[in-house]
């Protein structure tokens, strides 16, 4: 470590080396654990659909959205395959292209300053309010476009430099333009800050100036018009997804608009500029970490800190006045981060912080970054400047870490989700409906996880399967869980068919293992969330074949399953409902001399089930009392509905009739 210090002490960091100290910052905000990482929201239906249906139904699935955005899809898709790893790698590669273009810009823009341009590009890069980063397949596509607007941007400038190469640069940027504002909404009217930038690379008198930079800017202002008169008149769907629910306010009632203009304004300023650099120092004993994953956090935070600390003390540059950058450069945010809030505001949004609404931060981060380098170039010390540039990275870098843990977290989650039902359920039968509690995740949803079912499930080329989460599906989504009333839902691209007598009931809440619903036991299951517990009668367990047809995708489930409780607990449950009891106990037997025990007490319920069929009516009741202690007034009811249906199924004997006469006296169960 001593000569690592002395080595930085007698050596210094030009601009040339910026652009590989920006990869190395954003390999370590974001490269931790990268394999680690997977497919998330709408990644996963996306790219089921891409493989499993075609890239046909692909295309059909972003003609409602973004067409010309799906079509990059289909280059980048076949490329990187169904790997989630290639993905995370590819978004570390973009965030950190969009920096250096951003750095090229500010550098061109204002050459006398490349500290704050420096500064800039940093707070881009690891900009804390966004932290949907980690989504990699989807958001890989928003830097390709964001890439190719500041390239865009880039070349432009270049062009005004290069008078040799003057027309084959603007060509270039003019397509790349085009690009921008065919594929998406989030940078669209960014474009008018070419305007500014024109006028501030141009020299001479303000009117001249002015008059060369409108007069560069018309080809871009025709571009913009006529792609903007496409999406109004021509794209069928260009409000599809979206209102525009601020122009219809200025509608109706033109002050309450503008008063809801002005205060959403105020309130995005304060988010993105502020709060978003603020949280990561507000929350960081706020992790809910253990004390291994707290302690990494805490090296990343202080290696973070420090190697920033030493590249900026240790990067030189001419001497100048920062405050010039701010006067300047100042403008340039301010036009940006209001611009950006074209195609947030009229849609009658605000960014949080919150999943989903934080990506709403992307199109701000530009003009946010430049500001607050700005607002550091008015220190005069410059001591304090480098440290507090430091500190925003580092905790910034915090911030992400924290949030790349939960993503994590949830890809582990929804991995041994599909395992463990693929045990329990080896096929389903065309057109069941999966009932479910909300599943403890954060980056998925019912109907983001619908992807991944109907790719285990379902052959290439169909969708058989819809699952939903209960409590915000059935009565809207799904109108009525009666039997026998037929289902049709759109899904993104293909349409799902079912019907509600194909009913699979199902609750996934870790550490507990994956379990299908026993109508006949847990119809009042009070373990059970409300929403599930008022379903649970319409569970058909019947849907389920018992011949597998499917495996996990490779590329998605790598390695075999573990084998511990859940594991075993998913193939008795599958004997039971076979009728299988000498599998059912021989399972049992391995898993209860695991160093492993049931986190739920209706998972001792199988094997109850089991030993009663054989006749070890002693380790029945055995396993019933245990169950019974954990919780008498929840768990006796059900043991008393399955001592019930054990009475209707298995021989009755001297034993048989002692050891029922015994639970039911134990467990007071009515007569």
């Amino acid at each position: 470590m001593r000569k690592i210090l002395n080595r930085l002490n007698t050596h210094t960091f030009t601009p040339r080396s910026t652009v590989w100290f920006l990869l190395f910052v954003a390999a370590l905000t974001y490269g931790l654990f990268f394999w680690q990482r997977g497919f998330y929201w709408d990644e996963f239906p996306w790219a089921w659909i891409y493989f499993r249906l075609g890239p046909d139904m692909l295309t059909r699935t972003f003609t409602t959205s973004r067409p010309f955005w799906g079509l990059i899809y289909q280059v980048t898709l076949p490329l990187l395959g169904p790997n989630p790893w290639a993905w995370q790698l590819l978004a570390i590669i973009l965030r950190w292209i969009t920096a250096v273009l951003l750095w090229k810009i500010l550098r061109t823009l204002y050459p006398a300053h490349p500290k704050p341009a420096l500064w800039a590009s940093l707070f881009f890069l690891v900009y804390p309010g966004m932290g949907q980063h980690f989504i990699s397949m989807m958001y890989s596509h928003f830097y390709i476009v964001l890439a190719a607007f500041l390239l865009s941007l880039y070349l432009s400038l270049l062009a005004l430099k290069n008078e040799k190469h003057r027309l084959v640069l603007f060509a270039a940027s003019y397509v790349l333009a085009a690009v921008n504002l065919l594929t998406m909404e989030y940078f669209y009217f960014l474009e008018f800050a070419r305007l500014l930038i024109f006028w501030q690379m141009l020299d001479g008198n303000f009117k001249p100036r002015l008059q060369k930079a409108v007069l560069y800017f018309l080809p871009y202002l025709f571009i913009f018009v006529g792609i903007t008169l496409w999406r109004m008149f021509f794209f069928t769907y260009q409000n599809a997804s979206y209102q525009y629910v601020l122009l219809d306010m200025l509608r109706e009632d033109f002050l309450a608009g503008v008063l809801l203009l002005v205060n959403n304004a105020a309130l995005s300023f304060w988010r993105t500029v502020f709060e978003a650099w603020l949280m990561p120092f507000l929350t960081i004993g706020l992790t809910g970490f253990g004390p291994l994953t707290l302690s990494l956090m805490l090296v990343l935070l202080f290696s973070s800190i420090f190697i920033a600390g030493i590249y900026l003390f240790k990067f030189t540059s001419p001497d100048s006045d920062e405050r010039d950058f701010a006067q300047q450069a100042g403008w340039l945010g301010l036009l940006l981060w209001g611009l950006a809030g074209g195609s947030v505001w009229v849609i009658g949004v605000v960014p949080q912080f919150n999943f989903s609404m934080d990506r709403f931060m992307l199109p701000f981060m530009l003009g946010a970054s430049i500001l607050l380098a700005c607002f550091i170039s008015l220190i005069k010390n410059r001591r304090t400047q480098m440290i507090l540039v430091a500190l925003l990275i580092g905790f910034a870098g915090s911030r992400h870490f924290y949030i790349e843990e939960i993503y994590r977290s949830d890809w582990k989650t929804q991995q041994n989700l599909f395992r463990q039902m693929t045990e329990r359920v080896p096929d389903l039968e065309k057109g069941t409906i999966l009932l479910a509690n909300d599943f403890p995740v954060t980056y998925y949803s019912d109907n983001s996880l619908t992807g991944p079912l109907n790719w285990i499930y379902s052959p290439p080329g169909e969708m058989n399967l819809m699952l939903y989460f209960a409590s915000i599906r059935v009565g809207k989504t799904l109108p009525s869980v009666e039997p026998g009333q037929p289902h049709q839902l759109y899904y993104i691209g293909p349409t799902f068919y079912g019907n509600t007598s194909n009913i699979l009931v199902v609750n996934y809440s870790p550490p507990g293992c994956f379990r299908v619903i026993d109508p006949e036991v847990e119809v009042n299951n009070r373990l059970l969330p409300p929403a599930l517990r008022d379903v649970a009668r319409y569970s058909n367990q019947s849907v389920i074949l018992f011949e597998k047809q499917n495996q996990l995708p490779g590329p998605l489930y790598r390695g075999e399953p573990a084998q511990d409780w859940c594991y075993y607990f998913e193939q008795a449950e599958l004997a039971r409902q076979m009728k299988d009891w000498e599998r059912v106990v021989k399972i049992g037997q391995k898993a209860f001399a695991l160093n492993d025990t049931p986190n739920d007490p209706l998972e001792r319920f199988v094997f109850i089930e089991g030993y009663a069929h054989v006749g070890d009516w002693k380790k029945a009741v055995e396993l019933s009392t245990t169950s019974y202690k954990i919780s008498r007034s929840f768990i006796g009811p059900l043991l008393c509905r399955l001592w019930d249906r054990i009475e209707r199924e298995t021989v009755r004997t001297p034993e048989q009739v002692s050891t029922l006469f015994q639970v039911r006296s134990d467990y007071e169960c009515s007569p």
